[in-house]
């Protein structure tokens, strides 16, 4: 079976359903084939129970509901899977941390937000099998709620050397004019915005969004990326990252779109991390949406995607901007 039949069967297994607490053993169902999955490439996996404290957050419901719409959530309880590979000794600080979310809002069956990163994920896992790497994975659970099963991970797991995050990689687009940027942002960054036009700003890219602490790594997987034949694309966050980021994030509201994925709560921690996405809403008329469907994916692609990732994370540490193997 190639890497594409492969892709192609997680996400069909993982979009029956809607991912949500509000639609019964969907959420188990899809922890059980990435568990088994997983466990069939050698690696160990347990799921680890949270309890977000009581709170008014934003719904999760999706379209058509309004990203306004509050409610309070009491008794949520969360379920981050876990993953380490042959011979590892569990969760330890210097890792590398690679993560997708596995829930979706609850209009939507979700193929590319975010069963695409899940799938690379599982992708990756098999690829690294037998090959010297520090990797550890995570699917977790409640992304939709501002990331609360990364928070979890973020304040409990040893400190990671370096987190990567898949979100939205599956969706890709050849036609000139079917990538957008946010209003502003093209002026703010003035590089990429170039890089877009020279592409007739065609969706046909995956970005790495990272900080200075994670350039090293989102500059290994761009060159890995492009030597697989998958268009890449980078972009820097410029805000300040060290004590009170909290605040001076609030003070610049145009760059806040770079938070939205579970990078977050590590940048909070000052961890580094990287976001790989397709860019969502940028460019997907589907997401959060009925029709996010498993037929919209471009396979040929996310095969790009996982194996540009698999060679970058079984590459030299030095090269990622990382300290020895341990």
């Amino acid at each position: 079976m190639t890497s594409e039949m492969r892709l192609r069967r997680d996400v069909d297994a993982l979009c029956p359903t809607p991912r949500h607490r509000d639609v019964p053993g969907s959420l188990q169902a899809a922890r059980a084939h990435c568990r088994e999955q997983l466990e069939g490439a050698g690696w160990t996996a347990e799921e680890r129970v949270f309890r977000p404290r009581p709170a008014l957050r934003l719904s999760d419901a999706g379209h058509p509901v309004s990203p306004l719409a509050m409610r309070w959530m009491s008794d949520l309880e969360g379920v981050n899977l876990l993953a380490t590979p042959p011979g590892h000794p569990g969760h330890q600080a210097g890792d590398v941390l690679l993560m997708a979310h596995l829930d979706t809002v609850r209009c939507s069956t979700g193929a590319d937000d975010n069963a695409s990163g899940v799938a690379v994920t599982l992708e990756v896992a098999r690829q690294l099998r037998g090959r010297d790497h520090r990797v550890v994975i995570a699917l977790v659970d409640l992304e939709e709620l501002w990331h609360l099963g990364s928070r979890e991970l973020a304040r409990t797991l040893p400190r990671a050397e370096l987190v990567v995050c898949l979100d939205a990689v599956g969706f890709f687009d050849e036609r000139p004019r079917t990538q957008r940027l946010p209003a502003g942002l093209g002026l703010r960054f003035p590089a990429l915005a170039r890089q877009l036009r020279l592409n007739e700003h065609r969706g046909n890219f995956l970005l790495a969004v990272h900080r200075r602490s994670s350039a090293a790594f989102a500059a290994c997987w761009a060159r890995a990326a492009t030597a697989a034949g998958l268009p890449a694309a980078q972009l820097r966050d410029p805000r300040w990252s060290g004590r009170g980021q909290r605040i001076t994030h609030w003070v610049n509201p145009l760059l806040m779109d770079l938070d939205r994925s579970d990078h977050e709560p590590f940048w909070r921690r000052r961890i580094p991390a990287v976001l790989l996405t397709g860019t969502a809403t940028l460019r997907s008329p589907h997401y959060h949406r009925d029709s996010d469907t498993p037929d919209t994916l471009d396979y040929a692609r996310l095969a790009q995607v996982a194996d540009s990732l698999a060679a970058t994370l079984a590459g030299a540490p030095a090269d990622l901007g990382l300290t020895k193997r341990l």
